[in-house]
């Protein structure tokens, strides 16, 4: 199921009025990440956000290269003296006329701006892409902690109720009796801490997914399983140019450098070309042709000049520090992937495996006798730690797994 608008509609529908269809097994509606990531394009206002002032600054490169207006004039005078009447008619028409050199720069400016503002919301979405998978990834992980912290806290809690029937038998020791119940004391706590870490984290994710409802919860569907795809570092760093915010840097700096072109003539004043019809009231009549032609005498646009080439230089060395950052950004972020991965590979399904085969044979060995309380409740803890410590790197590979798509600028099939 992919959730289109109607979906998206009807989920929060069910969000709002109750567990529905799309609720799980606990009573929380789920997603895959695909739709999560297709409700968030429907429904962030983050992202609507980002798209509202790409818009506003085109819209505003669009205006500025715009061409004057023409102006329409009507004017008639009426006069009389010692019982005479007398007038004057004139219709005119006014264009001020821009030289082309200043036209056609005004037009690239505009154009780089427009480009500029589209790949700076590409960069933008793609952070915000980010954002929610690692929240769905967070979210899975919280669910599988809270599962396994749960399991270990009922393995403890049978126990200790067997216990307390050892010890009225004389079977144990206070000692160990004691021990186990501060150990349940302890699971029980881990358990709340763990039932509101999950909390957060769906409520996390929905707010990015469907923020109308994001006091409610939203669980992943998918169970994040495998290791993510391999990318070679060279790969990664080949991708440097394809990074939309050194395309908008880029962008920005060829406005700027236009801007300067459009500033380097604004001291050349633009004539004003008037042409005009008069007629008079004695039958005289005949068109007038006039120029109007500011003197750059005390205004010669020094400081436009001086502000648009500081305009440039800050756009180039912008630039410059932006390619430095990205390219430690993708070299750190490449490095943090391949390593995630490589234990991931390592030790990953072999931790999850040890832990559960440690947790069964240790419930063998107790109810054997072969095993005392306290080295059941150590066992306990230590398949706890394991399998955390399982799904951990798991998440942490998927996480930084993303993390580089982002940093590449959006992988191969990757829509931003």
């Amino acid at each position: 199921m992919r959730l289109t608008r109607v979906g998206v509609v009807f989920l929060t529908g069910a969000l709002a009025s109750g567990p529905l269809a799309l609720s799980g097994q606990d009573g929380v509606p789920r997603v895959t990440l695909a739709e999560a990531l297709e409700a968030f394009g429907e429904n962030s206002p983050a992202l609507r956000i980002a798209r509202a002032e790409a818009a506003g600054i085109a819209g505003r490169a669009r205006q500025s290269r715009s061409y004057a207006n023409p102006a329409f004039s009507l004017l008639r005078e009426d006069l009389s003296r010692s019982g005479e009447d007398y007038w004057e008619a004139t219709a005119g028409l006014m264009q001020r006329i821009e030289w082309p050199g200043r036209t056609v720069a005004r037009g690239v400016a505009a154009r780089h701006t427009i480009t500029g503002t589209e790949a700076r919301f590409r960069a933008d979405s793609l952070q915000l892409v980010f954002a929610v998978r690692e929240a769905y990834v967070r979210a899975w992980l919280a669910e599988e902690a809270e599962r396994t912290i749960r399991q270990a806290a009922e393995m403890i809690q049978v126990v200790t109720r067997a216990a307390e029937q050892r010890l009225e038998a004389g079977d144990i020791s206070g000692y160990e009796t004691r021990r186990l119940r501060l150990g349940r004391i302890q699971a029980e706590k881990d358990e709340a801490d763990a039932e509101l870490r999950t909390r957060a984290a769906r409520r996390l994710l929905a707010s990015l997914v469907l923020p109308e409802v994001s006091l409610h919860e939203l669980g992943p569907a998918d169970a994040i399983v495998g290791v993510p795809p391999a990318i070679a570092s060279g790969s990664a760093l080949a991708a440097l140019s394809r990074r939309p915010d050194l395309e908008a840097a880029a962008r920005e700096l060829d406005a700027a450098r236009a801007q300067h072109r459009v500033a380097n003539l604004e001291w050349v004043p633009d004539p004003t070309l008037s042409l005009a019809y008069k007629e008079h009231a004695d039958g005289f009549k005949g068109a007038t042709v006039g120029v109007d032609l500011p003197l750059p005498i005390f205004n010669r646009a020094g400081g436009a000049r001086e502000e648009a080439a500081a305009r440039e230089s800050a756009a180039t060395s912008g630039l410059d520090l932006l390619r430095r950052q990205a390219e430690l950004d993708l070299v750190d972020a490449s490095d943090r992937y391949s390593v995630a991965r490589e234990r991931l590979e390592a030790t990953g399904d072999g931790i999850m495996a040890e832990a559960e085969a440690l947790l069964s044979a240790a419930r063998v060995a107790y109810d054997e006798g072969e095993m005392t309380l306290v080295e059941f409740l150590d066992a306990t803890a230590a398949f706890r730690d394991a399998r955390l410590s399982a799904l951990t790197l798991r998440a942490e590979a998927w996480i930084a797994y993303y993390n580089l798509v982002r940093a590449m600028g959006g992988g191969p099939g990757e829509e931003s």
